[in-house]
């Protein structure tokens, strides 16, 4: 072999260690970000010099669509079980339970306490205040709780919303990300950043909706949901969502007072034949229309119930089919055909209230025209005996059992703390199966051990190129001094 051949195979080495340097590295720096994929350097003999020498054929980006494929999955269902473990949580601590310090069963309790109290000295008015303190503090738990439902469903109502923005915003990136890899790929440019951004994108997009990824032969990628609707063929669809300030307890979509979602102007349904299953984008579509107003309905219920057993047909004899009873509808009379919201609306009669000078109507009844015994406790033992009385419910949403008032109010305290559990563990579940797949994804992905080998073999063969470059220029001055 020629000096010069020497000379050129040594060059050739020591551009493609550099080369090799600058990949390594580039895995290391990007060891633990998860939408980075490992390259890979690939050499070849080099064809243009007779002498041999190596130059860099291509460096090769690693990925494994199936196993990105089941993490868009997995991100998804964990977006969707964390959105129904937070919801659920926060509606548990709405409704509250027996031991929780100012919920509905212990307003219950309180007013059932005040009830025997003020019944063993009916004479007493600070009992009777402390017993209508306790009857608004059961009615003002309720409208509370209800309170507390409509800024869930708000809330998950304006989650919508910034889920549309930033799915909208996702998909004009890859569209545009497309166009790139495109133009690049025809100009001999690397892509592999690019693909990477790509990668980042379609995984934060996949907490929303689960994403089925096609890519074609000129790079570009087409996006569909799992079900098969299309987001992205070269083209972006658009999404669109209108939200009110406010969700109230009578808003639904079948009303047309919550929005659908639309996809290029039509709407679609969702959950239902929207093609738009799993994630959280589902999820708070879900939690708004069906968790949520399932809640408020239960809710709607008891505060029915409530109105019933101690209105007109209950203990108090004096009161007439259009009496108020000890519990109002927003100060009217409860009518079946507005019991939707009928939690928020709930109120003791004001003749009751602790500051009327009609007190002693707690022991005489409502449509009483004048002051009777002040020791007369019977109605008053009565509105007791009726909190812990079987009756049939009025609302179908208690079904249509006899129970206590007492039972319902556990029943959805136990209801809800039933959901809470099951939707925590359902998130654990969906974690631990998503940090396998970032595992397995992570096996094959960069090796830190083996790129600091593969850095130290690099390190030699530049020593060894350089000593033959060094060797070839002492053997060229030696000769230029002949």
């Amino acid at each position: 072999m020629s000096l010069s051949g020497a000379l050129s195979n040594a060059m050739s080495g020591l551009t493609s260690n550099a080369r090799g340097t600058t990949v390594v590295s580039a895995n290391i720096a990007n060891a633990l970000n998860e939408s980075y994929g490992r390259r890979e350097l690939q050499l070849t003999t080099d064809p243009n010099h007779s002498s041999g020498g190596v130059r860099v054929a291509q460096i090769s980006r690693y990925s494994d669509p199936v196993l990105a494929f089941q993490k868009r999955m997995a991100l998804a269902d964990h977006s969707a079980s964390g959105a129904f473990a937070a919801f659920k949580a926060e509606l548990e601590r709405i409704i509250g339970s027996a031991d929780t310090l100012g919920s509905i069963a212990d307003k219950l309790t309180r007013f059932e306490t005040a009830l025997l109290s003020a019944a063993s000295d009916p004479s007493s008015t600070t009992r009777l205040q402390n017993l209508s303190d306790a009857a608004d503090g059961l009615a003002s738990a309720l409208r509370s709780a209800s309170g507390g439902i409509d800024q869930l469903r708000t809330r998950a109502d304006q989650q919508i919303a910034s889920s549309v923005l930033e799915i909208n915003s996702g998909l004009e990136r890859l569209e545009k990300l497309n166009t790139q890899i495109m133009t690049a790929r025809h100009l001999g440019q690397d892509t592999h950043s690019l693909m990477d951004n790509r990668d980042m994108i379609l995984d934060r997009l996949s907490e929303f909706v689960p994403l089925h990824v096609v890519e074609r032969d000129s790079g570009t990628i087409a996006v569909f949901t799992a079900q098969g609707r299309t987001l992205l063929d070269e083209n972006a669809v658009s999404l669109s969502f209108e939200t009110p300030s406010t969700v109230l307890p009578h808003m639904t979509v079948g009303n047309g007072l919550l929005s659908r979602l639309q996809i290029n102007g039509a709407g679609i349904d969702i959950p239902g034949s929207g093609m738009m299953n799993g994630g959280s984008l589902e999820a708070q579509f879900v939690l708004r229309d069906i968790t949520g107003s399932d809640a408020q309905a239960q809710l709607d219920a008891i505060a029915r119930d409530v109105i019933e057993r101690f209105g007109f047909g209950g203990p108090d004899s004096t009161l007439a089919p259009s009496d108020l009873g000890v519990f109002t509808d927003n100060g009217g009379v409860f009518t079946v055909a507005n019991e939707t919201g009928l939690s928020g609306r709930i109120e003791l009669n004001v003749d009751l209230a602790s500051e009327s000078n009609d007190l002693w109507k707690w022991r005489d009844g409502l449509g009483a025209t004048f002051e009777g015994d002040a020791g007369n406790s019977v109605l008053l033992l009565a509105l007791h005996q009726q909190i812990s009385a079987a009756i049939p419910p009025g609302s179908a949403s208690l079904g249509t059992m006899a129970r206590s008032l007492v039972a319902h109010v556990q029943d959805l305290s136990a209801h809800q703390a039933a959901q809470r559990v099951q939707s925590q563990e359902a998130f654990s579940l969906s974690s631990d199966q998503l940090d396998a797949l970032r595992e397995s994804i992570a096996s094959d992905g960069v090796n830190t051990d083996q790129e600091l080998q593969k850095l130290i073999e690099l390190e030699k063969a530049y020593a060894a190129n350089a000593r033959v470059v060094q060797v070839v220029d002492d053997m060229l001055s030696e000769l230029l001094r002949i």
